[in-house]
């Protein structure tokens, strides 16, 4: 695909058409306004970045024509036992670097505020970049929507863990051996992930090597005036805001069990407060946990791979910053 190409003559392409309910899972792109524009008009328009959309489109349309590439995170059985687990699955990138099955392999977590889920720009394209740079990546797909979400989502990374540990050499890839980035309520889903209380200890499953948390939600207990996040606290948690301040899901509370950390956000954040980040960088610097906190002035939400602005290159440093992590492991 270039960028004369319409959203339109993306989605409908024969070759990717089967996946275009992916690109935001929970909304009908064909109603966008900007769905009979091409890329770069819709870059222009600074809707998206138009070449993370291409990197994303073209990745996404070389993965359909090798095969299947999703993976249902359960059975037939389970998801009869309970519909709604039909929702979760994942989409596995493989990189062509030969070295890739020695390395983690990533897990990446779009948000969409927990009723929708954004592939179309933290998804695709943060998995065609890391693969460039020689690292698998599986994108988790988990249940949104309703009312008192979760634990679902965290359910199903757990067993997005299991199902690679039972498929890893047909995969190549190694389940005690991943990293995690995630995207807005990704983000929170990432964060609460590495919690001692909510996180990977309760379900008996090893730690992520480190946790990169992307404009990610952090703490009921922090949220400030002006900073409206709607009825979130009872979607996500079935809980009034005040309840959730008072509840065991703010992650801040909750970080023994952390791994070293990279934030990213940007400090003119709309839809999901800078506080958060600032919150969760002070808790890991009084728990003495290796982070590394990037700032981007000026910038709102939902920036993926942060093309054009201060924070481009954040992968690559996302990716020195694992290598100092493991360098650091192997040493002890």
């Amino acid at each position: 695909f270039t960028r004369k190409n319409t959203l339109k003559e993306i989605m409908t392409d024969p070759r990717i058409a089967p996946y275009a309910d992916r690109f935001i899972v929970g909304l009908d792109l064909k109603q966008a306004p900007f769905y009979g524009s091409t890329i770069e008009e819709i870059s222009r328009q600074r809707i998206f970045h138009g070449y993370s959309l291409l990197n994303g489109f073209n990745r996404l349309l070389e993965a359909a024509e090798e095969g299947d590439f999703t993976y249902p995170l359960y059975t037939e059985e389970e998801i009869k036992a309970d519909p709604r687990k039909e929702e979760a699955y994942f989409m596995y990138f493989p990189s062509m670097d030969p070295d890739a099955d020695e390395r983690p392999f990533l897990v990446c977590v779009p948000g969409g505020g927990n009723t929708q889920i954004w592939n179309i720009s933290e998804g695709f394209p943060i998995a065609n970049h890391y693969n460039q740079l020689g690292y698998h990546v599986v994108v988790l797909n988990y249940r949104v929507g309703g009312k008192k979400l979760y634990p679902a989502p965290l359910a199903d990374m757990a067993q997005l863990l299991r199902y690679i540990e039972a498929h890893k050499a047909e995969l190549h890839l190694n389940a005690g051996h991943y990293f995690i980035a995630g995207f807005s309520a990704g983000g929170y889903l990432v964060d609460s992930w590495c919690t001692d209380n909510h996180g990977y200890p309760a379900y008996g499953l090893p730690a992520p090597i480190i946790n990169i948390s992307v404009y990610g939600f952090v703490s009921w207990r922090g949220v400030r005036t002006g900073h409206d996040v709607g009825g979130w606290s009872m979607t996500t948690h079935g809980l009034s805001l005040e309840e959730a301040a008072e509840s065991d899901w703010n992650v801040e509370d909750h970080i023994s069990s952390f791994p070293p950390t990279y934030i990213l956000h940007g400090d003119n954040d709309h839809a999901c407060d800078f506080i958060n980040s600032r919150i969760l960088a002070d808790a890991l610097q009084n728990a003495g946990i290796p982070y590394e906190f990037e700032i981007g002035h000026g910038m709102d939400h939902g920036f993926g791979e942060a093309l054009f602005s201060e924070l481009r290159g954040w992968i690559e440093r996302s990716v020195a910053f694992l290598n100092k992590i493991e360098g650091v492991a192997e040493r002890k």
